[in-house]
């Protein structure tokens, strides 16, 4: 049987992580047109997003926003959040409201102290590939996952691989930051995002918990069996990485699920039989065990318990 190691390898080898993750850990920085605003100016404090640029492999510039707690509230902890599908980075610190598939997030996380940086993933937002001329421009919550999805994997490599390191240069840019402790810092995402989350938590150790809300099922009960995005796709994932054996690859550190009664894409059913397996494969020694929060929304990332949980685990 392969140790946990072994398995981390095999995964990363399967996202193409060694192509995509930057060798060192850079500061974050103001963007071009603001240079000379450091990102721990107070344009970050209280909650208010600020623009950032998180360093990222070959050069690459990852715009994110940045949202820090009141000072009276910080704890020190601090947590990259992805988003899904839809409109980006945006759609994680909107309040006009908050879309139907986030819940304000990054504002339920500040007001629990926590530090928040949110990168924008490739296809979405500000890092959509360009269409080609003359074609009509994208719509607000439209991303260009399947024209990504296929140059990547014709270049044989998933564009989950590049989000997945892509939010590992977020973490680390993260814990270079003045008032985050880098012992204290996870990873959160929902849908898409959490698949992101989950992804990077598996492959790395020094992450110290991850939220993932609205994506841990099975693969056989929802990207194989219910029309999805085809940028989920990681070839060779199966038989060997069901969710529940990504999963098991966080521990023995801390691991939050949060789910839908009724989400559609992503069915519940499989989530709590998915989970039922994953406490089986838990490291055995006396740590925190997993933790399942089950909403009565759809597909959306309520982010009430399942953020406290978080809160609490990270101190």
């Amino acid at each position: 049987m392969s140790t946990s190691e072994e398995r981390r390898q095999r995964l990363r080898d399967l996202l193409g992580l060694d192509r995509f993750d930057a060798p060192f850990a850079a500061p974050l920085s103001a963007p071009r047109a603001e240079e000379g605003t450091a990102p721990s100016d107070a344009a970050a404090a209280c909650g208010a997003p600020q623009e950032v640029i998180v360093p990222g492999a070959h050069g690459a510039e990852i715009p994110a926003f940045l949202l820090r707690p009141e000072p009276g509230r910080a704890t020190g902890a601090g947590a990259v959040l992805v988003a899904g599908h839809g409109r980006g980075i945006d759609d994680l610190v909107r309040t006009d409201p908050a879309d139907g598939s986030h819940g304000g997030p990054a504002r339920a996380l500040v007001q629990a102290g926590v530090t928040v940086l949110c990168p924008e993933m490739v296809s979405f937002g500000r890092r959509r590939t360009p269409r080609p001329g003359g074609a009509p421009p994208y719509e607000a919550a439209e991303s260009s996952c399947r024209i990504d999805a296929a140059r990547y994997l014709l270049h044989g490599t998933p564009v989950m691989g590049h989000r997945t390191a892509d939010a590992g240069a977020a973490v680390a840019a993260l814990r270079r930051l003045d008032g985050v402790d880098p012992d204290r810092v996870a990873v959160v995402g929902a849908s898409g995002g959490g698949a992101v989350a989950l992804l990077r938590a598996a492959v790395d150790t020094s992450i110290s918990a991850a939220l993932v809300a609205n994506y841990f099922s099975s693969f056989a009960a929802s990207i194989a069996a219910i029309p999805h995005c085809p940028c989920n796709i990681v070839p060779g994932l199966l038989p060997e990485f069901e969710m529940a054996d990504i999963g098991a690859l966080v521990s023995p550190r801390t691991l939050i699920l949060e789910a839908g009664e009724r989400d559609p894409i992503f069915p519940v059913a499989a989530t709590r039989q998915s989970f039922a397996r994953l406490r089986t494969m838990w490291d055995p020694a006396p740590v925190r065990a997993p933790q399942l929060v089950v909403t009565g929304a759809g597909h959306r990332f309520v982010g009430e318990e399942s953020v406290a949980l978080l809160a609490a685990a990270l101190g």
